[in-house]
Formats: C-alpha cells, sequence, structure tokens
C-alpha cells in the first residue's frame, strides 16, 4: 500500500518552478505547467495540482479543476487540496462552476475545495449543493465545508438551518454539526430543537455541539442522555462528560462504567482513569466507594487525554494484538493488499504479514464466546465481507470465518476508506478493529488527512470505536493517521 518516493523534484520540474514552489511566489502559467497537467505520469501531475495553488489565478483554476476529474486518487486528493488554497474571486468562481458535474465524487470534491478557500463568493454554490443535490453524500460534504466560514457568512448559515430538514439524518447530522461549529446566531436554538430528532445519530451530533453553544442546556441534559435506552446516546453522554470535566459529569461517568453495553462501559472506565489517575477496572462498586470518598476533593487535570488512552488491565474478554476487544457487535477489518505478502519486520518468525493476521485472528475468533456477534472485511482494490451482516459466534459462523480467510490472498492496492465505510455499515457495529499500514492506496480518496476526515464524519453519528493495529506502519504520518482514527472515537491502537 506504499507509494513509491520521488528522488528529487528539482530534477523533474526545472530549477525555475522548484525555486517559485519553495518561495511560494505567485507566477504566470506557462506552457511546460500546462503540459505537465498531461503527463501520463501520475507524480507529475500531483506536483502541477500543488504549483497551479500557489500559483492561484483563473487560469491556473481552470487546470486544476482538469485535474480534480483525474482517474489516480493521489492527483485528485492533491488537487483538492491545492484548490483550497484558491484566494483570487474569479479563480474560485471557476472552482464553483465545476460544481455542477455529473459526477458525484467530482461535486463532492469541489465542495471540499471550496470550503478551503474561505470565499464568500463560495457560499451560493456551497449551499445549493447542500440544500440541493440529489446525493446524500455531497449535501454533506457542502454542509462540512461551511464550517470554517463561521460568522462571516450569515448565507452559510441559512443553508445549514434549511439542510435540517433534509430527509436523509446523515445530511441532518452534517447540518447540525456546521450550525454548532460556524457558532451561528441561533446555534443554541437550532441545536437544542435537533434533540428532538427521530434518528438517535442526529441527537447525539445535537449533544456533541451543544456544550459548545449551550453548556448550560448540555450540563442539565447530561443525566438524561447517560440513561437513554440508545447505547450510541449513553456513548455520546460518556464523550461529552470526560470534557465537561466537572463533578456532576463524573458523576455520570461513574455510573456509566456500568453500563451493560461494553462499548459504553469501556469508554467511561477509561475517561475515569484519564480524569482520576486511578486504575480500578471496569468495576461500578469500587468506582461508586472511591467517588463517595473523593468527589470533595477531586479536581480535574489540567491536561486533555494523552496521544494513547490507558492500557487495559485485567478484563475478561479475548484480546487482539493485545487489545481487548470490547464490543458486542465487532468487525474485524484486514489489509490483504500486496503490501502483506512481505516478511513482517522485527520477527524471526519468516512468516508474511497476512499469515501472522491470519494467525492472530483466528486465535481471537476461537477466544471470544459463543454469541458474540462478529464480521470480518478484508481488502484490497475492492473490500471482500465474510457475512452481509455481524453475526453471532457458533459452530458454523466460526467455520464460515475460517473458510473466508483461508481464500485470501493478498496482492493489489489497498482500498483502506471503502473497507472502513463498509464496516461503519454493519448493524449495529459498535467496535471495528482495523489492521494496515497505514498507506491507503486505492479508492476515492487515498491521503491519509482527507481518508481520516471522511471516516470521522460517518461516525460521528455512530458512536464505534476504531482501534487501529498498525503492521509495518514505519512512518510517521502512518502512524499518526492510525492514532488520529483510534483517538477519534476513544478507542486505542497499538503498532507491530
Amino acid at each position: 500500500m506504499r507509494r513509491a518516493t520521488l528522488s528529487s523534484r528539482a530534477l523533474v520540474f526545472g530549477p525555475l518552478l522548484t525555486g517559485l514552489l519553495l518561495t511560494g511566489v505567485a507566477f504566470a502559467v506557462d506552457s511546460d505547467l500546462k503540459k505537465q497537467v498531461k503527463d501520463p505520469d501520475s507524480f507529475k501531475r500531483s506536483d502541477a495540482a500543488r504549483a497551479l495553488g500557489k500559483d492561484g489565478s483563473p487560469e491556473a483554476a481552470k487546470l486544476l479543476v482538469q485535474l480534480i476529474h483525474d482517474r489516480n486518487p493521489y492527483v485528485r486528493d492533491y488537487t483538492v487540496e491545492a484548490a483550497g488554497n484558491l484566494r483570487d474571486d474569479d479563480a474560485v468562481k471557476i472552482l464553483a462552476r465545476a460544481a455542477k458535474d455529473k459526477d458525484e465524487l467530482v461535486r463532492r470534491n469541489v465542495a471540499e475545495a471550496l470550503g478551503g478557500t474561505r470565499s464568500i463568493v463560495a457560499t451560493p454554490t456551497l449551499g445549493t449543493l447542500a440544500t440541493k443535490d440529489r446525493s446524500a453524500l455531497v449535501r454533506a460534504a457542502a454542509l462540512d465545508a461551511l464550517w470554517g466560514f463561521r460568522d462571516e457568512s450569515e448565507l452559510g448559515a441559512e443553508f445549514c438551518v434549511q439542510a435540517l430538514g433534509d430527509s436523509d439524518p446523515f445530511v441532518r447530522a452534517a447540518a447540525v454539526e456546521a450550525i454548532g461549529r460556524m457558532r451561528a446566531e441561533n446555534a443554541a436554538e437550532v441545536t437544542r430543537g435537533a434533540l428532538e430528532d427521530i434518528d438517535e445519530g442526529v441527537r447525539c451530533v445535537a449533544r456533541m455541539q451543544l456544550r459548545f453553544v449551550d453548556p448550560e442546556a448540555a450540563a442539565a441534559d447530561l443525566v438524561t442522555a447517560a440513561n437513554d435506552d440508545g447505547w450510541r446516546t449513553r456513548m455520546q453522554a460518556v464523550e461529552s462528560a470526560y470534557w465537561m470535566r466537572d463533578v456532576a459529569a463524573m458523576a455520570v461517568l461513574v455510573e456509566r462504567v456500568g453500563d451493560e453495553r461494553v462499548r459504553v462501559a469501556a469508554a467511561a472506565h477509561q475517561s475515569l482513569v484519564d480524569l482520576s489517575g486511578k486504575e480500578l477496572g471496569r468495576d461500578i462498586d469500587l468506582w461508586r466507594a472511591w467517588w463517595e470518598q473523593n468527589q470533595d476533593s477531586w479536581e480535574a487535570p489540567s491536561k486533555g487525554r494523552g496521544t494513547e488512552p490507558p492500557e487495559e488491565k485485567g478484563g475478561t474478554r479475548a484480546r487482539y494484538h493485545g487489545l481487548e476487544v470490547l464490543g458486542d457487535v465487532v468487525v474485524f477489518v484486514l489489509d490483504a493488499s500486496g503490501s502483506m505478502k512481505d516478511e513482517l519486520e522485527g520477527t524471526a518468525t519468516g512468516k508474511t504479514g497476512w499469515q501472522t493476521a491470519h494467525a492472530e485472528l483466528t486465535k481471537t475468533i476461537d477466544a471470544l464466546p459463543d454469541g458474540v456477534h462478529v464480521n470480518v472485511i478484508t481488502f484490497q482494490a475492492e473490500p471482500r465481507v465474510a457475512f452481509n451482516a455481524p453475526k453471532p459466534l457458533a459452530k458454523k459462523s466460526r467455520k464460515d470465518i475460517a473458510s473466508f480467510l483461508k481464500r485470501v490472498s493478498p496482492g493489489q492496492p489497498g482500498n483502506l476508506l471503502d473497507a472502513m465505510l463498509l464496516a461503519l455499515d454493519q448493524d449495529d457495529v459498535d467496535a471495528i478493529y482495523l489492521l494496515s499500514d497505514g498507506a491507503p492506496s486505492a479508492g476515492d480518496m487515498v491521503v491519509k488527512g482527507r481518508v481520516r476526515t471522511r471516516i470521522r464524519a460517518v461516525n460521528r453519528s455512530r458512536k464505534v470505536a476504531l482501534n487501529a493495529i498498525g503492521f509495518g506502519a514505519k512512518k510517521t504520518s502512518e502512524r499518526n493517521f492510525l492514532n488520529g482514527l483510534a483517538r477519534d472515537s476513544m478507542a486505542r491502537a497499538v503498532f507491530r
């Protein structure tokens, strides 16, 4: 799943272009750069996109629109990032015209790029995409793009309010978050209203934003949310309580450590360890006793959660690469791309990454008790799934998983994003365990920051724990990516 490293950009583009890229000086779009946009080498087209973004002229914008249609995902991703640097109004307008493209992915990418420009002239186009586009994914992407405009655009906030009436809960969730992040004048009123949405995921996002736009209402709602019938709402209450970090929030965390849903209980335990400096396991009686003795003297720590949640201690459930399997409906997502054919570095077994991953998952499946719902997804250029929906472990389902894994032959690039989106779409999933080298190389998006943002957007209303196991993730960027995925969902990342 690794992209080849360019040895010398200066040798590729010549001293003049290299100097301009380093200094950020605007320049006219010359004929050589125009040719580079159509070069057979995708690396050169990617660097052409960067150069055009620095140029920022209307002529450069026209060429960026060409590149946003590119067949190569790296080129498209770098083009979106580069187009987000456009500041000239006429250039932004040229980019905005591409929002009428028939291709859904193009429209989504244009929406993100327009959001990066922070240009008011982009607002009408984003508003049209957010409220009228036929694709829910495009509508949500446009709402996410409006985040950065904040108070600068009352019109943008109006579009977000319109989107609250969307028929798709995924879009309504994006609208609620956008309104909260924009700090719109009516954000508190709108967010409180979203607490009545028929969709639990939308209500979760409303509670996520409520602590920013109406802290008093968030505090008043916390106990109600913590005792909700829906586990996702209780999970959101745990997340909110951690960040509220006051006495009332601590009391909520103490009670949720005994939650019937292991996902919620584990997150409450993790938060308590971080906020108390104590490790009492997921034992509600011990935490109640500790809190009764210490609530009058307890003070919230000044620092937030570290990059690594506390190491799990004890526990009675099976482990996967050292991580306790904390979920009632669990999906294991395994990288089966070409890099998994290589021998895993740092071991003396002589086994490939896939052989090691296969053996470890088999051991974990064998150790999990009957009744736990499980699914397995492997990914290459396309993801493959063991079952259409997670199945309770039993003799037959265990045999079916074993047969599925035996048929896997590593190869091709790795479409990590589609595999994770498929996992997040599984029925009632509350925990995902991703095994990857942290270097996506196929799919709609491959640049790590964009992949992480996309996954986070989907998971904001799902509240799934995204645990990551880094296999051969040696680069800092790869480790940061996997750590970030886990941290976004109060989960863990480990590295082999």
